[in-house]
């Protein structure tokens, strides 16, 4: 060791302080070289991470901000919420009743939001004779929401659209209602009915029973008042039913009449009127063929007339041969030209018959 250069002999000898003392020495150095740098990427971490918490914050903030300054002073003076599960199909029909506040100038473009799956109905807009205008609507997605827009010119509103989303599993159903908007209520009331055959019907917030329907269906209500704009309020409802029947299903449509062949009206099958086509067409095809062929006879008549009048001989005109050198005489000769001799011409009588 004593020939060691003195360099060499510093890092033993801090080599063997790192061993006596873990916190000294080199190999403390070492740890708090590590140490430095594991401190340094858990502060960039921390610093991302709170970063990202603070802008989630400052989002929802300014979301939930935003609808109550969309419209600061438009304010519905009331809204009636009727929901009836599984009344006329295996859903719940919700019905809106809005009436809007004086501070509304009309017209106006609203904007609610419904369930993004929700199967809008009709949206009617109550005159102060209650005369019922159907307004025409837009729907624009918006996450696990939509915005049903359309345009007011009066101050009643009536809303109705299909919610799927009743739960239902074997005999219990569930089902969450939630009212989210933009405009501050000034007293939100909810009524629901009992569904036909359904039993311990219970509610969170808590219903109170306020009578039945004219079909002895149990009715619940509760006014909740106030709900400021952008407050998510929701309703929960559970109950027990047997049966999958709805209260008032779609009724078919049935003919007054039994349809046969002798309904005025009725559309006749593919089969029948290929049938009648194919008839026509024969009946046609029958028709030109007949023409067709009195045509061909007729020409033929034509032809075979011509013929015989082309063997009819007349012995004025017709040339013959001698018959004692044989040869031919020319029109109008009596004696052949070539020996002398009278030439003997047939008469009519003679002529072949051209009959067969």
């Amino acid at each position: 060791m004593r020939n060691l250069p003195s360099k060499s002999q510093k890092y033993i000898n801090i080599f063997k302080a790192s061993l006596k003392s873990p916190g000294k020495g080199l190999h403390g150095i070492i740890l708090k070289r590590h140490r430095h740098h594991w401190d340094q990427q858990s502060v960039k971490r921390l610093q991302r991470f709170s970063l990202l918490i603070i802008m989630t914050i400052l989002t929802g903030l300014s979301f939930q901000a935003g609808y109550a300054l969309v419209q600061p002073d438009l304010q519905l003076n009331s809204v009636s919420v009727s929901l009836l599960p599984e009344y006329i199909q295996p859903t719940v029909l919700v019905i809106y009743e809005i009436n809007l506040d004086e501070s509304f100038p009309l017209p106006q473009e609203l904007i609610f939001e419904i369930p993004a799956d929700a199967e809008v109905l009709t949206v009617i807009n109550f005159s102060p004779e209650d005369r019922p205008i159907e307004l025409s609507f837009r729907e624009a997605p918006f996450g696990s929401w939509k915005d049903l827009r359309f345009t007011a010119i009066h101050r009643r509103l009536h809303i109705e659209y299909q919610d799927p989303n009743l739960v239902r599993f074997h005999n219990q159903r569930t089902y969450e209602f939630r009212w989210l908007s933009m405009y501050t209520v000034a007293q939100l009331l909810i009524n629901v009915r009992q569904p036909l055959d359904a039993s311990n019907i219970i509610s969170q917030p808590p219903l109170r029973k306020i009578g039945n329907e004219f079909d002895e269906s149990p009715i619940f209500m509760a006014n909740f008042g106030k709900i400021a704009a952008g407050e998510l309020f929701s309703l929960n409802i559970e109950y027990h039913k047997g049966s999958g029947a709805v209260a008032y299903p779609a009724l078919s449509v049935l003919p007054a009449n039994p349809i046969d062949e002798t309904v005025q009206g009725r559309t006749p099958s593919p089969i029948y009127v290929l049938a009648w086509v194919l008839m026509l067409s024969v009946a046609i095809a029958l028709i030109v063929g007949s023409f067709y062929i009195r045509f061909r006879k007729k020409e033929v008549d034509n032809s075979t007339r011509i013929s015989q009048e082309e063997i009819k001989i007349n012995p004025e005109r017709q040339t013959f041969f001698c018959h004692e050198c044989g040869m031919r005489t020319r029109v109008g000769e009596n004696y052949c030209s070539n020996c002398g001799t009278e030439l003997r011409k047939p008469t009519p009588f003679e002529q072949p018959s051209t009959r067969s």
